[in-house]
């Protein structure tokens, strides 16, 4: 039941997003598209951390120095993600004019891709504690 809830309120977020992205006739529109996209990938992304966050103080309750590591790794993971994260989308828009809004709407194409698929990860890491 709550896969089926996140699903849908995975399916209803991203929805804004197609909205804003239906009928693209001009770059503008694409630029906005992207941002839509890499903010609401990062809403995501920073629900299914939080939520891995809990889970694990819920789940180590009786055992706080379990939980602080616990916690610490996952922090720790997360920060050295988010950098690999941006780096890698740095490398993937590096040949385009980094003043360009090409350069921008293909970082942040980039940066959605990758935060969905890591809060993804979350999510299964989540449910196996």
């Amino acid at each position: 039941m709550r896969r089926v809830l996140a699903i849908i309120l995975l399916y209803s977020s991203f929805s804004h997003s197609a909205d804003i992205c239906h009928n693209i006739t001009t770059s503008d529109q694409v630029a906005s598209c992207s941002e839509s996209k890499k903010n609401l990938a990062d809403e995501y992304l920073n629900k299914q951390y939080s939520a891995l966050l809990s889970k694990v103080n819920s789940a180590y309750v009786n055992d706080e120095f379990l939980k602080q590591e616990f916690v610490k790794k996952i922090k720790a993971a997360q920060r050295d993600w988010i950098k690999f994260r941006d780096s890698n989308c740095q490398l993937y828009s590096f040949q385009i004019d980094n003043k360009s809004p090409a350069y921008q709407t293909t970082f942040n194409e980039c940066v959605a891709k990758m935060s969905e698929a890591r809060g993804k990860e979350l999510a299964e890491l989540s449910g196996n504690i």
